[in-house]
């Protein structure tokens, strides 16, 4: 559907506020607003994008995350190990984590 080619235009009028408004959500979830209004439209779920803060956040989380379950991968693999404190350290760091999202963002 959405590499059809779209050939017909079906106008709609609005006044001045609408149309600032319409705008204004368009560039809230990222999108122009012949795409907004066909989503709105065909009923589609809209949601905002995320500001670039959660980015920043989850990125350089997720990158500490990987760090750790490499760092215990190799323990594992080379030692037959897996140093518990590590382990249950990162289990609360990623509950943390999960929570601060949850709380911000969803």
């Amino acid at each position: 559907m959405k590499n059809e080619p779209r050939d017909f235009i079906i106008p709609i009028r609005v006044n001045f506020e609408e149309k600032d408004k319409i705008k204004r959500r368009a560039e809230i979830v990222g999108k122009n607003i012949s795409t907004f209004m066909r989503d709105s439209a065909l009923g589609c779920e809209i949601k905002e994008k995320p500001d670039k803060n959660f980015y920043e956040l989850t990125t350089k989380k997720m990158g500490n995350f990987m760090r750790t379950l490499d760092e215990l991968e190799r323990l594992l693999y080379h030692k037959d190990f897996i140093d518990e404190r590590i382990l249950n350290k990162e289990i609360q760091e990623w509950r943390k984590f999960r929570l601060e999202i949850k709380q911000k963002y969803l």
